[in-house]
């Protein structure tokens, strides 16, 4: 029977493609990159200086009439960091920039948004993950991130264990009993899986409401005995069977510190051929002023 044309049968239909791309990858919500202070670096190894002093456990009087005597006095030391590169390489075509896209973006312009994104998310995990290396001829520079700049609060749980009210509370005093109140962790960088085990505490957990900040309508606050602390989660923060990690964090004793015009730029690279090339780059490492007011915890079981 004769049905004249449908569309099984026409090979000349244009495809249906929406011009809309919708990009969920993983990569926003870098809360260090974009709340740590920043500073100036002059050399590949970054020092500065740092202060602290026990304090008395006991105290031995004087004697009325004494002459006055003095014990050896504390004084500042250096600490330091070493500057890593970070950099994230866009490359396109000739080709690819005349051809009709479904997005009406420049190709080029399309992959440097999203290369900005990964360099974000890059600089974000050194910030946590980074591990310390001087470098050598060929071999690359790195900077120490959190887990390595906190040293003095540094425990190892049994490996399993479940977070409590409790344990929350030990890891804050942890920062409470080694500094000034002033000084004292008010964030904890944590995995979803510990965040939400905080969320289901039936005492002293609310959500913490910013209007002006979409991007972190997930984090909560806790109210300790130490003070009211934010509980952030994070992606990169190590989360594997056996040592999922906590980190109770004195914000404002943190920087990042960039080497001096090497601030996150994009650069145009010289073509040697039919495409455009480029790369953001930038040199940065981590100041750490005040370990001791932070707190590493490892070996939470995996949700907590």
């Amino acid at each position: 029977m004769p049905i004249g044309l449908i569309t099984y049968q026409d090979a000349s239909r244009r495809e249906s493609l929406l011009s809309i791309l919708k990009d969920v990858s993983p990569l926003g919500g870098n809360y260090l990159v974009e709340n740590l202070g920043t500073s100036v670096a002059r050399n590949t190894l970054h020092e500065w200086p740092t202060f602290y002093q026990s304090r008395p456990t006991g105290v031995t009087f004087t004697v009325e009439g004494a002459d006055a005597t003095v014990a050896d006095l504390t004084a500042p030391v250096r600490s330091n960091n070493v500057t890593a590169i970070i950099s994230d390489v866009v490359k396109v075509s000739g080709t690819e920039r005349a051809v009709a896209v479904a997005t009406n973006q420049d190709p080029y312009a399309f992959q440097k948004e999203k290369s900005l994104m990964r360099m974000n998310a890059k600089m974000e995990f050194a910030l946590v993950n980074g591990t310390k290396a001087s470098g050598a001829s060929g071999v690359a520079r790195g900077m120490a991130g959190l887990d390595g700049c906190i040293s003095t609060n540094a425990t190892a749980l049994s490996s399993g264990t479940s977070l409590s009210v409790d344990i929350l509370e030990n890891i804050l005093q942890l920062s409470w009993d080694k500094v000034g109140n002033e000084y004292v962790a008010d964030t904890i960088l944590c995995p979803m899986g510990l965040k939400r085990k905080i969320s289901t505490f039936t005492t002293n957990v609310t959500n913490y409401v910013n209007e002006t900040d979409r991007l972190y309508r997930n984090i909560s606050v806790f109210e300790a005995s130490t003070g009211v602390v934010r509980i952030v989660p994070h992606k990169d923060v190590r989360n594997v069977t056996g040592s999922t990690t906590l980190y109770a964090l004195r914000m404002d004793t943190f920087k990042m510190a960039f080497l001096e015009g090497r601030e996150p730029q994009f650069q145009e690279l010289a073509k040697s051929g039919d495409y455009d090339f480029g790369q953001y780059i930038t040199e940065m490492t981590l100041e750490s002023y005040a370990e001791p007011a932070s707190v590493k915890v490892t070996g939470f079981a995996l949700n907590g």
